[in-house]
């Protein structure tokens, strides 16, 4: 039987892979200064299709087909996901990867990378 201790350090470890994950990640399409499709399994749909809480927090039924690296005028940087369908409705906008919470990783595992 694993000890507190041991549980608490593999926790940790978890936490520490996937912010080093993220980062590959950012870094990735920092470096590259492209746009990569993000494609899901369903082939009727151009992009990946989520459930994600909206500002309301309920449910919104999302596409996300692109994902890029961003630099604002302020100097903030990030990950950024395009969004080309909200609730089955054609849409064209942008957000940061961190409003998608855990959602982020399963996009993050459907980019074509080129």
């Amino acid at each position: 039987m694993k000890s507190k201790k041991e549980i608490i350090e593999l926790s940790i470890a978890i936490g520490r892979t996937i912010r080093e994950y993220h980062k590959a990640i950012a870094d990735n399409l920092k470096e590259s200064g492209k746009e990569f499709s993000v494609e899901g399994d369903d082939e009727d749909t151009n992009g990946l299709r989520l459930s994600v809480r909206d500002r309301h927090d309920g449910l919104a039924n999302v596409v996300v087909d692109k994902v890029r690296y961003h630099a604002s005028d302020n100097g903030a940087e990030f990950v950024e996901f395009h969004i080309c369908e909200e609730e089955y409705k054609d849409c064209d906008y942008w957000l940061m990867a961190d409003c998608f919470g855990d959602d982020m990783d399963y996009v993050y595992e459907n980019i074509v990378w080129e």
